[in-house]
Formats: C-alpha cells, structure tokens, sequence
C-alpha cells in the first residue's frame, strides 16, 4: 500500500463516524430533506476531493462543517429568487448555533456511553435489549424470563439512573 493510499484510508476512517452527525448539521440548515441529501453528497464529494489538503491534526467533523457551509451558501444564493430567502449572516449564525448544539449533542453521547458502562450487567442488558434492539418490552420481558411489569419499573429505574449519571457526567459531578 502506497503512502498516498495509507492516507486515503486514514481519511476515509475518521470520515465514517463523522457522517451522520455531518448529516444532521447540513439538515438542520436547510428546509428539506432532498436539499439535505443533496448537499450532504456535495460535502462528502468536495472533502474526498480535497482530502490532501486536511491537516490531520485539526477535528475533521470541524472542516466538513465548514466546506459544507460554503455549499449551504451556494444553496441559498442559488435560491434568492425565492419569495422567503435567509440572508448569509443569518446562514452563519445558524452554522454557528448548530456547530454549538453538535458538540453539546456529542459530550451527551460520550456521557451517555460513560453511563451504560457502570450500570450493572443486568440493567446494561436490558437496556441494550430494549434500545438497541428495537425490540418490543413483550419481547424483551419474555427474553428475560421477567414479567412485563418487572420489565417496566427497571427501565424506568435504570432510565432515572442514566438521566442523573448523564447530568452528574456533564456538570463534573461523579455518579452511578
């Protein structure tokens, strides 16, 4: 493997798990989701594009943000003949309140993941069974040899328990 493909690779690793939270940005600038898809595509296209050209020591999700606000720019520009159109510093102050929310949305997840590796296995597990399963508490119950009700006062107990590790994870405190 050549050096240049070492570092297309490296590239395309830190791009992944960048993608739904890049996703998320884009849409939350634009009316519809066609338009969201689209330039979404546009930002993904532009940054392979001009991947030589990312410093790797800088937060990848920071520079897609930035090549997909200029095409946010372009969008609307492209639209101005448009009865209701947003003028560009309003576009900014929204990229910049999203970008805020983004990284907000990030240290929940991080608490989050935090969290659900000090619960007890038993309430991990179910948690997991529930949540990341998408299956239905009938089914999760009958998985867990429990019944329903028992199902549904430990999911309230262990989503309390999240919800104040999460706060407590967030404000500095130590918790669970």
């Amino acid at each position: 493997m050549s050096a240049q493909d070492a570092q297309d690779a490296r590239f395309m690793e830190r791009l992944v798990p960048c993608q739904s939270r890049l996703y998320r940005f884009i849409a939350s600038l634009v009316p519809n989701r066609a338009d969201a898809e689209d330039l979404f595509q546009k930002t993904c296209l532009s940054a392979w594009e001009e991947r030589r050209d990312y410093d790797f020591s800088r937060e990848l999700f920071l520079w897609l943000c930035g090549i997909a606000r200029n095409h946010v720019r372009h969008y609307y520009r492209g639209r101005q003949r448009l009865p209701v159109r947003l003028a560009p510093d309003v576009i900014e102050q929204l990229a910049e309140l999203r970008l805020r929310e983004s990284s907000r949305e990030e240290e929940r997840q991080k608490a989050l993941e935090h969290c659900l590796e000090k619960l007890v296995p038993k309430d991990r597990d179910l948690i997991e069974a529930y949540y990341r399963a998408h299956r239905p508490t009938r089914e999760v119950a009958a998985a867990l040899g429990r019944s329903l009700e028992a199902v549904f006062k430990a999911l309230q107990r262990t989503r309390t328990l999240l919800h104040d590790c999460i706060a407590d994870q967030l404000s500095g405190k130590v918790s669970l």
